[in-house]
C-alpha cells in the first residue's frame, strides 16, 4: 500500500541556534507569524533527507550536521519531527521569497517569555537545544 504525505502528514522543523545557544532562526511567514524552516517529507524520502533539501531549498544551507530531537502535533493535526542544530548567525542565508518574508535569529528567551510567538514549536526551541 502506497502512502502519501496526504494520508500521513508529516513534516519535520529545524530549530537553528547560534552556537552559545542564545539565539535561534525563525522564519517570518508574514501574516501566518513566525514558525521553523523545514517542511513536507516527500514520497521516498527519509526524514533526514526531507530536513537536509528543506533547509537548502528555504535558507540556501547545505551539510548542517543536525540531531534528531523530538516529534510534537502540530495544531493543525500534522506530525512533525523535530531536528536542532547549531549555525554561526553571520553565515548568508537565501531565504526563499515565495514561501516566506525573511528568516532572522531572535533571542531564545523571548520566545520562552513569549515575545516572540512560534506557535507549535516553542517546546522544540525551548527544551532541545543541542548538546
Amino acid at each position: 500500500m502506497m502512502r502519501t504525505r496526504d494520508t500521513h502528514r508529516v513534516t519535520c522543523k529545524c530549530a537553528l541556534f547560534s552556537p552559545d545557544c542564545s539565539q535561534v532562526l525563525v522564519v517570518d511567514y508574514g501574516k501566518e507569524g513566525y514558525g521553523l524552516p523545514g517542511g513536507h517529507i516527500d514520497a521516498g524520502e527519509s526524514p533526514d533527507e526531507a530536513m537536509a533539501r528543506e533547509l537548502f531549498e528555504e535558507l540556501g544551507l547545505k551539510d548542517q550536521k543536525l540531531q534528531h530531537a523530538d516529534f510534537m502535533m502540530h495544531q493543525n493535526g500534522k506530525v512533525i519531527l523535530g531536528y536542532v542544530g547549531t549555525l554561526d548567525p553571520t553565515v548568508e542565508l537565501t531565504p526563499q521569497v515565495e514561501e516566506m518574508q525573511q528568516a532572522i535569529w531572535v533571542d531564545v528567551d523571548d520566545v520562552k517569555n513569549g515575545k516572540v510567538s512560534v506557535p507549535s514549536y516553542s517546546d522544540l526551541v525551548c527544551k532541545n537545544r543541542p548538546n
